[in-house]
């Protein structure tokens, strides 16, 4: 004779449980991974820069003045749209409007400042003139 045994496996109330707690876990998630991607999309602006900067510091310690407008311009990466500078040597880094940028931070412009001290470049400041929460920002333009 055939015996049934009941009780084994999940009860619907555990069931529920477990897709509640899921749920729970992927609304804290889905927000910080945002966040996250955006951060990456914006270092890559800064990166992009980075060529920009070693020709401003080179020609800034050479002929010991900052180098013509646009001189060192670069088209942007992925994110990024266009990384161009001033006579003043600030550089000027605009991601792009569009998709795959974050839709939070398209059209970001950040600004890169040379610090001179002694005829020479020894750091740049960063500043944003269109992101009142700077929570996408690399830590070093916080």
């Amino acid at each position: 004779m055939i015996q049934f045994r009941f009780g084994k496996g999940f009860t619907l109330i555990e069931l529920m449980i477990v897709i509640a707690i899921i749920g729970i876990l992927a609304a804290i998630a889905i927000p910080a991974y945002q966040d996250y991607t955006a951060k990456a999309q914006v270092s890559e602006g800064i990166a992009s820069a980075g060529q920009v900067k070693v020709g401003i510091t080179e020609f800034y310690t050479t002929k010991g003045l900052m180098p013509p407008a646009n001189q060192y311009n670069i088209n942007g990466g992925r994110y990024t749209s266009t990384v161009s500078h001033n006579g003043m040597g600030v550089i000027r880094i605009q991601l792009k409007n569009a998709s795959p940028v974050t839709s939070n931070i398209r059209s970001l412009i950040i600004f890169l400042s040379p610090t001179v001290n002694n005829g020479m470049i020894v750091g740049w400041t960063c500043n944003t003139a269109n992101l009142s929460n700077k929570k996408y920002l690399p830590s070093g333009c916080q």
